[in-house]
């Protein structure tokens, strides 16, 4: 063992370790103690600690006792007048505190080895401070005048940079500048070791006003620079006249166009934003529902199957799909050349129906004809929750994903598919156009690809959702149970996808009629199927209701009023029983209808008579209470009995020679001409 690594100055005093004393068997223990605390001889600068020895001052050591020491070990006064720094550094919390805390560019921070590197240097640099602070440098003999720095050069040379990294440089003369310039007015300027072009990776210059000019060169989208090499001519070329250094190499800006903060700037001009979308934010990791109308999804696409028109020519439609995204199943689906309201209407009203219940959420695209307010409020019925994607967006509507799946499995199999989106790459993905084209006449008709199509989709709900799995979707769906989505009632069938017409129809003597998309549709209220509600017919007369109609069953209608409350429901009305005028053609129910009318027809007549004529009774205004005879119920009741009191009657009676009768004097008059206007006139002078 050296005697440098025995020895240590601790506040200026050279102190060398106690245990070597009784270790090298210079002295006893005893007696060491004997020395230290009894005769207070050796001095004891430190006590000992775990792994920390005692320290004592080597000149309170008996002078015997030091000779032996330096016979074994040599001076330590002579080692001591070497500078060694690791007795003098130390951790600088302050230091590590600044560099953390570091940065430069546009916010970057150092990187670890950056950091050790520059803590290595504060540790050195402070150990360079207290070794020249110390009487300690100067009792090693070095007088004034003497320059202090190639022994301190040395020292730092000597310092294993494995441990302590710290790249000082070895020249006095540069060592002596680096520390000067780190402890200028007796403070320690940690960031002088950071070096002005820190993070510069080029040793090429690109200064603020030309990385904005590369940056926005390379983002223009109408005179598009093709490429990196083309770029850095063009910026050369502009060097002289701007006071841009010339660049030697193209590598300049391709490293600062492509680093990572610098990208952002200019990736959605060059490449467009959806990939700039993609490649800069952030994407969420999202879990498909447990259940059952947990969430539907609904989107629509081309029906990629080509088909011709009755002129031949061949064509492609549309499909709005909706799907449930616990199972996969397709629950319904509208076909139409449009993507519009009808399309998602009836797809969803096919989707409830197939269903039978509320979803608890739906997803839906929020462009076009799903922008209206009349979209937003059917949605808004129907679900719980109804929330548009982002647009653009396919990763958040997993319906893409399954209608691309769909397309792959089971319509490509079809001569006439239509190939995938633009997006899809593949040769698999795309149509056999040559084939097609060449069999064009052979294409099948809409109603064939509609029938073809819903085949497929049965197909498709009756396969497995994932490969190798036993359960069909359409058994995940229908042995799922979701507590949050009550079934749909027929009257909520009626709320969410019936037609309201804005417009209030009157219920008149032959019903209720109304023309809808060019049709007229005629409708009554039934008390049981084939039997008139004549109570209904009679207290409604002229009353107008509002409408609620199934475009696609027009068989039955509801009857709504408007109330200071809201539309309240009164009846539902049926489609009219026809009667066939010539009796050969007339139907057996026909007929039981019509002498059903006929039945309540008289039946409402003699109510109607009797329910006023009580009343008429009770205030004494009967025709009879004033002398007077009343009316017959003609075509019901006989005639009564009662004195003439018009002489009028008499004359066409005898004029006519026709029945005693209002019948009777309705056929006079539908027979009179124009030039029995005297005679009438002689008649009513009676």
């Amino acid at each position: 063992m050296e005697i440098r690594e025995l020895t240590k100055y601790i506040d200026n005093v050279l102190c060398i370790r106690a245990n070597i004393l009784w270790e090298k068997q210079l002295m006893s223990r005893s007696y060491y103690y004997d020395l230290t605390s009894e005769q207070n001889v050796i001095k004891v600068i430190r006590r000992s600690a775990p792994n920390h020895p005692a320290m004592i001052a080597y000149d309170s050591i008996p002078y015997t006792y030091r000779l032996r020491i330096e016979e074994i070990f040599g001076d330590p006064r002579k080692e001591a007048s070497k500078i060694r720094l690791s007795d003098y550094l130390r951790h600088d919390q302050n230091a590590k505190n600044y560099f953390d805390d570091y940065t430069y560019g546009e916010g970057l921070r150092l990187s670890e080895k950056a950091k050790n590197k520059y803590l290595a240097q504060v540790m050195v640099l402070n150990a360079i401070a207290e070794i020249l602070e110390t009487r300690i440098y100067k009792r090693r003999g070095v007088g004034k005048g003497i320059d202090p720095w190639p022994n301190i050069a040395k020292a730092v040379h000597q310092v294993n940079t494995d441990a302590l990294p710290h790249s000082l440089p070895q020249n006095p003369v540069s060592l002596r500048r680096k520390y000067e310039r780190y402890h200028r007015k007796d403070m320690n300027n940690y960031k002088s070791l950071v070096h002005k072009n820190h993070g510069n990776t080029n040793p090429e210059k690109v200064n603020d006003t030309a990385k904005l000019w590369l940056i926005n060169r390379w983002a223009d989208q109408v005179n598009k620079v093709p490429g990196i090499y083309e770029l850095w001519q063009e910026y050369n070329s502009q060097s002289k006249d701007k006071g841009w250094k010339v660049l030697e190499t193209e590598d300049t800006i391709r490293n600062f166009l492509f680093k990572e903060d610098i990208q952002s700037y200019w990736y959605g001009h060059r490449y467009g934003t959806l990939k700039a979308k993609e490649k800069f934010t952030l994407h969420h990791t999202t879990k498909l529902p447990t259940m059952r109308d947990s969430l539907w999804y609904s989107d629509g696409t081309k029906l990629n199957m080509y088909y011709q028109d009755s002129r031949g020519k061949m064509c492609t439609t549309n499909v709005y799909e909706v799907m449930d995204a616990y199972s996969e199943v397709f629950l319904g689906c509208h076909i139409s050349d449009k993507e519009d309201y009808e399309a998602k209407y009836m797809a969803y009203k096919a989707a409830a129906v197939y269903a039978k219940h509320r979803p608890f959420q739906t997803n839906y695209d929020n462009q076009g004809e799903h922008k209206n307010a009349k979209n937003k409020s059917f949605l808004n019925k129907l679900a719980r929750l109804s929330i548009s994607t982002q647009p653009y967006n396919g990763k958040s509507k997993t319906i893409e994903s399954a209608f691309g799946r769909f397309q792959m499995k089971f319509l490509k199999k079809h001569w006439f598919f239509t190939g995938q989106n633009i997006t899809a790459t593949t040769e698999e993905s795309k149509a056999r156009m040559e084939f097609i084209l060449a069999n064009q006449k052979s294409l099948p008709t809409l109603e064939e690809v509609k029938a073809i199509y819903y085949q497929e989709r049965q197909l498709w709900n009756e396969a497995p959702r994932l490969q190798g799995e036993a359960d069909r979707r359409i058994d995940l769906y229908l042995n799922s149970t979701n507590p949050e989505t009550p079934q749909l009632s027929v009257l909520d069938m009626v709320d969410l996808f019936w037609i309201t017409r804005t417009i209030p129809v009157p219920y008149k003597p032959g019903g209720l009629s109304f023309t809808e998309k060019g049709s007229t549709y005629e409708y009554l209220v039934y008390q049981s199927p084939g039997v008139l509600d004549a109570k209904f017919h009679r207290d409604n007369q002229d009353k107008k209701f509002i409408v609620r109609f199934d475009p696609e069953d027009m068989t039955l209608i509801y009857l709504y009023e408007q109330t200071p409350l809201g539309m309240r429901l009164v009846t539902a009305a049926e489609t009219k029983i026809d009667i066939a005028r010539g009796r050969q053609e007339i139907t057996p129910e026909q007929e039981a209808f019509r002498l059903q009318v006929a039945s309540a027809n008289k039946a409402t007549r003699i109510e109607m008579r009797d329910r006023m004529v009580a009343i008429q009774k009770e205030f004494g205004t009967r025709p009879e209470d004033y002398g007077l005879n009343s009316t017959t119920l003609k075509g019901i009741e006989n005639r009564r009995s009662q004195k003439s009191k018009t002489p009028k009657v008499e004359i066409i009676k005898k004029k006519s020679d026709v029945s005693d009768d209002i019948a009777g004097y309705n056929k006079l008059l539908s027979n009179m001409t124009a030039d029995m206007d005297d005679e009438m006139d002689l008649y009513n002078s009676y």
